[in-house]
């Protein structure tokens, strides 16, 4: 029986087609993880919160859990195209129901990850702007990166990916350099016990991980532009494992150097005197102060980007749910020229103005507050986001292999959930370590709450489109084959639909 084709006027918005080759995507994932923001803040944080030595360990650890999820999470995408990525992947692995619960919480954290990044940014910039005698409320310098933001959203997405490359290769030269410089004056000579078993453990180690996990978030975005892609098949799965290898052998390499530089000793310390200067101090004392000014700058460049490639992130997941009519149709239109997802890239361009004029009245701080409490938290939400995606995976090639190898389908995606399950376990237990709070605090406990009431939201939406508008219920997952589901009356009269093909 052959699959019927949807008439012309089904077809409301399409994505750009043929537009990103595996650098492109490359430039999408990197900067969004912001390793030059993970390096001079969050590593440094790792020493003092852990107060060991077993930093790059943690990252190995990470590493090997996510290129576990990355086998099995990019021979699915081969299998299904869709903007909303993981909520598509979980809507077909695990059923509509959960696929929409899951939506719920990876938009919200996307969107949280991308405002988060305003406080940082603001911040920064205010910092840059009083080393040249100017006087900058941060939230005006956020607001600047605010309207660049909203503006490159709506542009095509190839002219994003110029726009991120530029700003990535000169982010990482610069980590490079600094971490060859950390090497070179060793403290007391190069030591390998940073790497050995026992350099890492203890009750600090989940808060760790999890924020070791933070320092990837972004490995996953390839499979978002999976439409607007070249040769989708081979470039989203290059691109993904690329981003991991890419990112460990950076997170590795730079705290190993810093450990270097100050000393086994006594890097705790340090970095518990100076958790946001640390790294910048050791480049002003080997390569001259020149290199602080030069590094802030470009810490203020790598935010930028990263909130570029996060804005862009959420726009798609919306624009998705749009396409779907599973929230307002209007999110689902591009731009006729660009292809963008325009409604989608405004709305979320509204929430971050709307997150900067709120911190700014309520006079609220950027960096405790805005940036590393709501990007913890972001964090967490997305971490229960992969797992979930990687059960899904499991359960999806579970039923049918698809003509795919055991170890992509069934080994290494098992192995995923049992390893992102431990992490995330751990994460949630010792969340309280991670922020900085006593045990029992109100704020560890309510961050797991409120991302279990919005997947409960999104589920009981869902069922209410079940009963409702069981035809927009049907193309839940389906991208842009929903329309044609839509109109077939459910997968069961379209099989080559059902295959994802």
């Amino acid at each position: 029986m052959s699959t019927p084709s949807a008439p012309p006027s089904a077809v409301r918005s399409t994505l750009a087609h043929d537009k990103l080759g595996t650098f492109s995507l490359l430039h999408f994932s990197l900067t969004a993880a912001t390793p030059l923001t993970v390096i001079a803040g969050g590593v440094v944080v790792m020493f003092a919160v852990a107060g060991q030595i077993g930093i790059p360990l943690g990252y190995i650890v990470i590493a090997a859990c996510l290129w576990l999820f990355s086998v099995g999470y990019t021979t699915m995408s081969r299998h299904i195209t869709n903007a909303g990525a993981m909520y598509a992947f979980i809507a077909r692995g695990l059923g509509r129901i959960p696929g929409v619960a899951a939506a719920w919480v990876a938009a919200t954290s996307y969107c949280a990850m991308q405002a988060c990044l305003y406080g940082l940014l603001g911040v920064t910039a205010e910092g840059v702007m009083d080393r040249i005698g100017l006087t900058v409320p941060w939230w005006a310098a956020a607001l600047v990166a605010w309207l660049l933001i909203g503006l490159l959203g709506t542009r095509a997405v190839d002219i994003n990916a110029k726009v991120l490359a530029v700003l990535l290769m000169v982010e990482i030269a610069v980590i490079l350099l600094f971490s060859a410089s950390n090497f070179m004056n060793a403290a007391d000579g190069l030591s390998l016990a940073p790497l050995s078993p026992g350099s890492f453990g203890g009750e600090a180690a989940g808060a760790v991980l999890a924020l070791a996990v933070v320092g990837f978030i972004g490995f996953e975005s390839p499979t978002v532009y999976g439409e607007e892609a070249r040769d989708r098949r081979r470039t989203v799965a290059r691109a993904t494992i690329a981003t991991v290898g890419i990112l460990a052998f950076i997170y590795i390499t730079a705290s190993w150097s810093i450990i270097t530089a100050v000393g086994e000793d006594d890097v705790v310390a340090a970095a518990s005197a100076d958790p946001s200067g640390l790294m910048f101090a050791l480049a002003g004392d080997q390569l001259g102060g020149a290199w602080v000014t030069i590094g802030e700058v470009l810490l203020l460049t790598s935010v930028t980007a990263a909130a570029l490639s996060f804005h862009n992130t959420t726009a798609r997941y919306l624009f998705a749910l749009g396409r779907e009519q599973v929230v307002t149709a209007r999110l689902g239109r591009t731009s006729v020229r660009a292809c963008a997802p325009v409604a989608a890239s405004l709305t979320q361009t509204a929430v971050g103005g709307i997150v900067i004029a709120l911190w700014a009245v309520l006079g609220l701080d950027p960096l405790t507050h805005l940036f590393f409490y709501l990007g913890t938290a972001a964090g967490i939400g997305l971490l229960a986001l992969i797992t979930a995606c990687a059960v899904a995976v499991a359960v999806y090639f579970w039923r049918d292999q698809r003509g795919e190898s055991t170890w992509h389908t069934r080994v290494a995606p098992v192995l995923a959930c049992v390893a992102l399950a431990g992490v995330l376990y751990l994460s949630v237990i010792h969340f309280h370590t991670l922020l900085g709070v006593e045990k029992g605090s109100l704020l560890p406990r309510l961050v797991p709450i409120l991302f279990a009431a919005l997947a409960l939201l999104g589920a009981g939406w869902a069922a209410y489109l079940k009963r409702a508008r069981p035809e927009v219920y049907a193309g839940i997952g389906y991208g842009a084959k929903a329309t044609l589901v839509q109109s077939t009356g459910g997968v069961e009269a379209s099989p080559e639909v059902a295959r994802g093909r």
